[in-house]
């Protein structure tokens, strides 16, 4: 559980944290500002954004479960049977890990209007959420220490559902499209990933990092070429970013 948490925790960390950060300083001004229509585009783009980065990091995860943990902690006293019920404790994890990526966003709309009780107090009720899940799991089936991993993916899941109808609440989210942008990120990611297994199982004989720099490489061109077909907003907001920066540098 705790190497398949690390594995979690770097996609949250690179993209959802990262896009929170730097989105909530524009979320406070707007809110002090009362600014309501541009706190509520700026708060859908920002998720979009995780979205657009968050689903294929999952979709990927899950497709190279294996060959990622052996190319990280396959060394020394972590065999080949660690790295299994490691990928297998990651899987549990995995559905969880979009729910977690947005909720962070969520909170720091929350912050950024000044409420920081709201989010303590959904923290009790996902608390909840795991041991209704986790102790039955557990205690009751043999899926064991599968039952407190998707236990936790119940509390992320629960925290983000509960965070999200608490805000929707005061801050109606609605026309803004994030369910078209979900939809069109859940194809894109599952079409990648799809096509990354393939990869990885034609290279099996490959070393595992091979098999994650091919089909990983592979998985990101696929998804972007997806992304660019299927139109999502995100991808364009961030190609533009990237265009106005490259057109703002200067000439040798």
């Amino acid at each position: 559980m705790r190497f398949a948490t690390t594995l979690i925790q770097f996609p949250l960390g690179l993209v959802a944290s990262a896009v929170a950060l730097a989105v909530l300083p524009t979320l406070s001004r707007q809110s002090a500002a009362g600014d309501e229509p541009a706190f509520r585009a700026t708060l859908a783009m920002g998720l979009k954004i995780v979205l657009l980065l968050i689903l294929p990091a999952t979709a990927g995860l899950a497709a190279l479960s294996q060959p990622i943990t052996a190319t990280l902690f396959e060394r020394g006293a972590f065999g080949a049977e660690d790295t299994a019920i490691t990928a297998l404790a990651l899987l549990g994890y995995l559905p969880g890990l979009p729910a977690a990526a947005i909720d962070q966003m969520l909170l720091f709309a929350f912050y950024a209007r000044k409420n920081t009780l709201t989010p303590n107090l959904i923290q009790g009720a996902a608390i909840l959420c795991y041991l209704a899940v986790a102790v039955p799991l557990a205690e009751w089936t043999s899926l064991g220490f599968l039952g407190l991993v998707l236990g936790n993916s119940a509390q992320w899941i629960g925290h983000a559902i509960i965070t999200a109808w608490l805000l929707q609440r005061s801050l109606p989210l609605g026309g803004l499209r994030l369910g078209e942008a979900t939809a069109k990120g859940v194809i894109a990611s599952g079409i990648m990933a799809l096509a990354v297994s393939g990869i990885a199982t034609l290279g099996q004989s490959w070393p595992p990092l091979a098999q994650v720099a091919v089909a990983g490489s592979a998985g990101i061109a696929i998804y972007t070429l997806l992304a660019i077909a299927l139109r999502l907003e995100a991808a364009t907001f961030l190609l533009n970013i990237i265009r106005a920066r490259l057109g703002r540098m200067p000439s040798s």
